[in-house]
């Protein structure tokens, strides 16, 4: 027997979860009827409305969303208004060169908006998906299977579960991360490579109040980013070598606050405390098309980023946007969803942003890590000159935001 549905979604992460949200939410005609698919189950906790009481509560992933990200995730029913005091808005921003004088500083205030971003945890924004998919009656949950194979038809797309199990979809969203099963099943390349770094990741308690302020210092290394969470505590993402990161992890408490607070400059003061460390590999990666048969991409299955500007999630969600704007138009229309000329109106509509916000991050990593004296001496220089030029450095920032 073989169950039909819309759209099939293959992971159920937050890209995946926002996109099933926001196209039952905002269709103008019969409400679809899509199927979340994942190997793992879907898992709601109540401790995520709990405040933090120690460095230990926080989750090591935080994301760093923009206000066009709060506002598709509030489009979506989806922005967790019931956990506020697990959301934390930073209102400035401080960059500088650990090789120079350089610096920049943006502050929410000149742009006249109440904040530059969001702080949010990882499980905390996924358990609120999970809770408002879960009560959707247009979304259907499936956990512990994945996708063996599929095969374009004439009509749509023939999906063959590992359990045995057969579906049927006018269109399959590979949302599965950057290992996607769904892109290696469309036998969709990528170009990339890999840092040869490791971001070290931790929550940590400082002396000093953080301001509501992202602090991020770039080093010959890599960025070390403070993302301001409930007071005292802040986020690090510490971007090292590959060796330096498993001494950094294995290190003892003790000197690892030290290493931290050096290369932090003090600028908050000591580092009292830090909780679990982790460190995942840093690599660029972009399929080579976002789009097959009847197949789209999005988020980590189409690109990922280097983490020094912190928009991997954005520029997800923003696929997320892009790909729901075009399937409700197909709808309205009366279009196929699954058809080439749907799915390529999204590709033109993301690829060539992706591919521009990749360039420019792996490029700022290549500028900020070369300690040669003449690019050190203009790179510290440019980001003087722009600091004084409002204009620019507002324009800069409300690209970052979105709007």
């Amino acid at each position: 027997m073989t169950t039909h549905y819309d759209v099939v979604i293959n992971g159920a992460g937050i890209p995946g979860m926002a996109l099933a949200l926001l196209l039952t939410r905002e269709s103008r005609q019969n409400k679809p009827r899509i199927l979340l698919l994942d190997r793992h189950p879907l898992i709601t906790s109540n401790t995520v409305h709990e405040s933090p009481q120690s460095v230990d509560d926080f989750d090591l992933r935080v994301f760093a969303l923009t206000e066009a990200s709060r506002s598709l995730l509030e489009a979506a029913g989806a922005w967790p208004v019931e956990i506020t005091d697990r959301i934390y808005p930073y209102e400035q921003m401080h960059v500088w060169d650990a090789g120079g004088s350089g610096k920049i500083h943006f502050d929410a205030a000149d742009l006249g908006v109440a904040s530059l971003g969001y702080i949010v945890e990882g499980r905390v924004l996924q358990d609120w998906l999970v809770r408002q998919a879960l009560q959707d009656s247009c979304i259907e949950t499936s956990a512990g299977d994945e996708i063996a194979d599929f095969e374009c038809q004439a009509k749509g797309l023939q999906i063959t579960l590992r359990s045995g199990a057969m579906l049927d979809t006018q269109l399959l969203v590979g949302a599965d991360g950057a290992n996607s099963r769904v892109r290696q099943l469309s036998g969709i390349d990528t170009v990339g490579w890999s840092y040869q770094q490791q971001a070290v990741v931790a929550a940590v308690e400082t002396e000093n109040d953080h301001q509501h302020t992202a602090w991020q210092r770039f080093l010959p290394e890599g960025p070390l980013a403070f993302l301001p969470m409930q007071k005292p505590w802040s986020s690090i993402v510490w971007s090292v070598s590959e060796p330096r990161a498993d001494y950094l992890c294995d290190l003892n408490e003790d000197e690892f606050l030290r290493l931290l607070a050096e290369d932090f400059q003090h600028r908050l003061g000591a580092i009292k405390a830090v909780g679990q460390r982790a460190k995942f590999p840093l690599r660029m990666s972009h399929a080579q098309s976002y789009i097959a048969p009847r197949v789209a991409l999005v988020a980590d299955a189409a690109h990922t980023v280097h983490p020094l500007a912190g928009q991997g999630l954005n520029l997800g969600l923003q696929d997320v946007s892009a790909l729901a704007e075009q399937l409700q138009l197909a709808w309205f229309n009366g279009r196929s969803i699954g058809s080439r000329r749907v799915l390529r109106a999204y590709e033109r509509a993301r690829k060539g942003d992706n591919w521009l916000m990749q360039s420019s991050f792996g490029g700022l990593k290549r500028l900020f890590s070369n300690e040669q004296g003449l690019l050190t001496q203009l790179r510290n220089t440019g980001l003087n000159v722009i600091d004084r030029v409002p204009v620019v450095k507002n324009a800069f920032v409300r690209k970052a935001m979105g709007l």
